[in-house]
């Protein structure tokens, strides 16, 4: 017996980029098909960006996440259980092996379909979710995980209606039975971030526990910064428990991102210490719970 494909679904598709009536389609005959074939090449082999953006707008367009009554996110009428993905060529100029970057993407399980975008240059892809009723929590995740693995994916597909342009790839990869993601990510309340930490009688505890996640944080290469906000309020944390010891340890998360400066991480880590907001060392804890470092 042939296993049904996990792309074989419905989802909304519209005339083109600027519509918004939608008509039902078949994900999987749309990711197979090769009717507009020659526009795409067209776009592709146009070096004049303007004339794309033109092309582009007259091709047709899906909402991978599902069905809707009208093209926004509160006309949503059946989640179809998938995430979309979208990789920008201008930001990922860091990956020095780009144009093999599919090869790569195939290995991740979650990962049901990625092929290029209308462009040629960017990629796209589908992955399942287990609860399609937290589509911004996995999305949320979905980010982090990429970003561990060193690639940027663009933020605005966290928007369920978010549309996808027609195009062609005539080497796209199908994972007709892939693993649905399952990790989903909050965001700390200010609460949450502030919440009090119950100090034992032994610095050296909280101390040696601190350094055991960072060194777990530091094995897995996981950065825990992700966002300003968090990088913040993880220095502050530092900077009201420990002083200036702590300063090494934010540098220490501080260098597993990619856009981790020396001189920007003093000057946080200096106003963070000079102004004492309201972050104790349970923040820290938080987000090393978030990210399933073991206590």
């Amino acid at each position: 017996m042939i296993q049904k494909s996990i792309l074989d679904i419905n989802i909304s598709a519209f005339l083109n980029y600027k519509a918004t009536e939608p008509k039902e389609i078949n994900l999987l005959a749309w990711l197979n098909s090769t009717k507009h074939y020659l526009e795409v090449e067209k776009i592709r082999n146009t070096t004049d960006e303007e004339i794309k953006k033109v092309l582009k707008s007259k091709l047709p367009a899906i909402t991978p996440s599902g069905t809707f009554s009208k093209r926004c996110a509160k006309n949503l009428i059946k989640h179809s259980g998938f995430i979309q993905f979208d990789i920008d060529y201008k930001d990922n100029l860091h990956i020095k092996n780009y144009e093999n970057l599919k090869n790569e993407i195939r290995k991740i399980k979650e990962v049901a379909y990625c092929g290029l975008s209308v462009s040629g240059k960017g990629y796209w892809g589908l992955i399942p979710i287990s609860e399609p009723t937290k589509h911004q929590q996995h999305f949320e995740a979905l980010l982090l995980k990429f970003k561990n693995l060193g690639i940027v994916i663009d933020k605005s597909c966290k928007d369920i209606s978010r549309l996808r342009g027609y195009s062609i790839d005539d080497d796209a990869y199908f994972n007709h039975s892939a693993t649905k993601f399952n990790q989903i990510l909050k965001k700390a309340t200010k609460q949450q971030q502030r919440k009090t930490y119950i100090k034992t009688n032994d610095s050296n505890t909280i101390k040696n526990n601190v350094e055991k996640k960072i060194n777990e944080i530091q094995q897995k290469n996981i950065d825990v910064t992700v966002g300003y906000e968090t990088w913040f309020s993880i220095g502050c944390s530092f900077a009201n428990e420990f002083g200036e010891s702590g300063r090494n340890y934010f540098h220490i998360l501080s260098k597993i991102n990619s856009e981790y400066s020396n001189s920007k991480t003093e000057r946080q880590y200096n106003h963070c210490l000079k102004n004492k907001y309201s972050y104790s060392i349970a923040t820290f804890f938080h987000y090393c719970k978030i990210h399933n470092i073991p206590n």
